[in-house]
Formats: structure tokens, C-alpha cells, sequence
């Protein structure tokens, strides 16, 4: 696979790219303001969180007790939901103009919870995490990528390729909270519908053949042809819903 290509895992082609664990904060400028402003951020987070019920991530598999990692937000693959708009509004003037900006969500990780080593959705993306929330340090509450392991710091982006290996620990006795955002790479930016599209379908699959497994057992071209169909729909509901957070 050459370095400049699109991995994604719903193809169930391995990650075999030798590409960056992590990425340096300081090459990107819009980093400083998540960071300068991340007092801000954390006191809507934190509200969020107080007055509302997280909902547990979808695929249950990948954590070592039900229910334990929780998440929302309020952008998804580059779809803006407005539901949450009024309790992240100081927030989201800070972060809607990153360049590539795809996905904005809130990630709680209960105490006593490992989060299993998994790939993400492709390698066209930069994950970002702002920690707003970290009871420990080393070695009780950790994050891994490719056996490299570092320390969430409050107030301090860690980003990252989430289709390298990971996986976290909160071994602690309170709960772990990130401000999670997806950041389309800049030699990407041109297919950031495409890439968004392909990552939704493949997502929707996944929860579709999770709640039922005949799915699976469809003709290859049956697949094909409703991946094919869904990915154009998607790319222009994309299109319509950036016009109202644009």
C-alpha cells in the first residue's frame, strides 16, 4: 500500500502503513487554541456532562465492562447535529474553523475501564484528544498507540493516526473525560466528503449487521450495490447539512 493512500476498515484489508504514531501539536496552529481556550472548553464540557446521559459506544466489544465508555457530541463525520448546539456554543466558535473539521464529541471513560486494542476508521484523519478530565497519571490511566504510551494532561492535545493499533486505561477510581475531534489530514482535505461518506457507510454497516446477521450473508454484488447507493446519499446530506454550520 502506498503511503499516500486511503486505508479504510470496513474494507478488513490490515493497516500495514508505516506512517506516524502520533503528530506533533506544534505543526498545527490551531492547536494553540484549543489549548489557550481550554478552561472554556472544559467548564461546557463538564456542565454537559452533569445535566446529561451519555450514551454508551455502540460497539460494546471493545471495552472490558458494558456500558463503561460513553460518548456525544455534536458533529459526526461532518454531519452537525443541533441538538446539542446551545451547550457547546462557546466551544464550537473556538474549534468550527480548523481546517478539515469532521467530528466534535464528548468521550467519558468510567473508572476501572480498559478500552481493548482496536484500529480506527482510516488513516485520513488526525485524532485529537483535549483532556478535560484525568484522576491519575502513569500508569493507572494511559493511552497507547503502537506500544507507544503516553499520559493524558489536562488542558494539553494529544493527536494522533487512528488507524495505527490503541487503546486506554482508566485504572483510577474517577472518571476519564475527553473532548475528542477528527481532523481531515491536509494532503486529504480535496476528498473530505468522499472519506466521510465511505467511514458512515462502513459504520452503518457494522451496526447493521450487528443487529442482524443476515446482512452478512447477502451476495457480494447485493452488497456492493447498496454500499455504492448509500455512500451518494450520504455525500449529499453531507453537502446540505454544512450549509448550516458553515
Amino acid at each position: 500500500m502506498k503511503k499516500d493512500r486511503i486505508w479504510y476498515s470496513y474494507t478488513l484489508q490490515p493497516y500495514v502503513l508505516e506512517e506516524e504514531r502520533y503528530y506533533d501539536s506544534e505543526k498545527f496552529e490551531w492547536t494553540k487554541a484549543l489549548e489557550n481556550n481550554s478552561v472554556t472548553i472544559q467548564n461546557e464540557v463538564l456542565a454537559y456532562i452533569e445535566g446529561n446521559e451519555l450514551k454508551p459506544y455502540f460497539n460494546k466489544a471493545l471495552v472490558s465492562k458494558p456500558n463503561q465508555w460513553k460518548t456525544d457530541g455534536l458533529l459526526f463525520w461532518g454531519y452537525f447535529s443541533r441538538k446539542n448546539y446551545s451547550n457547546f456554543v462557546e466551544t464550537w466558535s473556538i474549534i468550527k474553523s480548523i481546517p478539515g473539521l469532521v467530528s466534535f464529541s464528548i468521550s467519558v471513560l468510567e473508572a476501572g475501564t480498559v478500552i481493548k486494542e482496536h484500529n480506527g476508521d482510516t488513516n485520513a484523519i488526525i485524532r485529537v484528544h483535549l483532556p478535560i478530565l484525568v484522576p491519575e497519571g502513569l500508569p493507572n490511566c494511559s493511552f497507547t498507540v503502537a506500544n507507544e504510551t503516553r499520559p493524558w494532561q489536562v488542558g494539553k492535545t494529544i493527536l494522533f493516526n487512528d488507524a495505527q493499533e490503541h487503546w486506554a486505561q482508566n485504572l483510577s477510581s474517577g472518571k476519564r473525560v475527553v473532548l475528542l475531534i477528527d481532523v481531515i489530514r491536509p494532503e486529504f482535505l480535496h476528498r473530505k466528503f468522499e472519506i466521510c461518506a465511505k467511514v458512515l457507510n462502513g459504520l452503518g454497516w457494522q451496526w447493521q449487521t450487528q443487529w442482524n446477521s443476515k446482512f452478512r450473508s447477502l451476495p457480494m454484488w447485493a452488497k456492493k450495490a447498496w454500499w455504492t447507493f448509500t455512500r451518494w446519499v450520504i455525500r449529499n446530506v453531507l453537502r446540505v447539512n454544512r450549509l448550516f454550520w458553515a
